[in-house]
């Protein structure tokens, strides 16, 4: 059975902000549709391709009754206390929990910067068809993951089809520090993670984040201990 890409267009960070700020004012599922669909009139001609890209705001800010559904109301009570410049976290956070595709990219490209400091289209795209296989489906999304994160700026690309890392985002508030420590859990589906993998892992590349595991959340997070010095770190159920 193919995996499948969902993440097929190039988003910008402006659209998601508006999903963000929107959400709280509207009352009515329609309605925001409409107030959407008027709002990427001016970036994108072609209804389809604003119908695509409208699904994929709705499916990062308002995934509804599921799994990750707490933590998108949490990002939607953090936006507007977070500093300016943190909230692209937010919208990674949500963006790597509704979309798979997006988070394997993601991680693909932070274990890359861990061993060199640009990567190629090409490089890419293998590593992400040796998951997905070879589809044109696949370069297509990994292009429109790639678009959107240039114009994110978290990556850049001043030679053709060359991508090296952008300046890191600097996280400061410690909400928002235990907020992407409950992503990143979420996000690989795993019960517990190395302490040190809440501030260094790949998927989290874009950010500089020191988490300090005596000021996590005892309600939130369990911390066990394995061997004389490792840590791992978990969520409470």
């Amino acid at each position: 059975m193919k995996k499948a890409v969902g993440f097929d267009q190039k988003i910008l960070l402006h659209q998601l902000d508006f999903m963000a700020r929107e959400i709280p004012r509207t009352e009515r599922r329609d309605e925001l549709y409409e107030k959407v669909e008027e709002y990427l009139a001016s970036d994108i001609a072609g209804a389809k391709s604003r119908l695509n890209a409208r699904t994929i705001l709705f499916k990062i800010w308002l995934m509804g009754k599921n799994e990750h559904g707490e933590l998108q109301k949490q990002a939607l009570e953090l936006y507007d206390s977070v500093f300016p410049e943190e909230r692209i976290a937010l919208h990674w956070g949500l963006t790597v929990l509704a979309y798979p595709f997006f988070r394997d990219v993601a991680i693909e490209l932070g274990q890359l910067y861990k061993l060199q400091d640009e990567v190629s289209s090409d490089q890419l795209n293998r590593k992400v068809k040796e998951l997905y296989g070879e589809r044109r489906r696949v370069e297509v999304a990994v292009s429109a993951v790639l678009t959107s994160l240039r114009s994110w700026e978290v990556i850049v690309s001043e030679k053709r089809n060359i991508q090296a890392k952008g300046k890191q985002v600097i996280i400061r508030d410690d909400r928002l520090k235990e907020w992407l420590a409950a992503v990143l859990i979420h996000a690989l589906d795993v019960d517990v993670l190395p302490v040190e993998q809440l501030s260094n892992h790949a998927l989290l590349f874009p950010f500089q984040l020191a988490i300090n595991l005596d000021e996590l959340s005892r309600e939130r997070f369990k911390v066990i201990r394995q061997g004389v010095d490792m840590r791992m770190v978990g969520l409470v159920k």
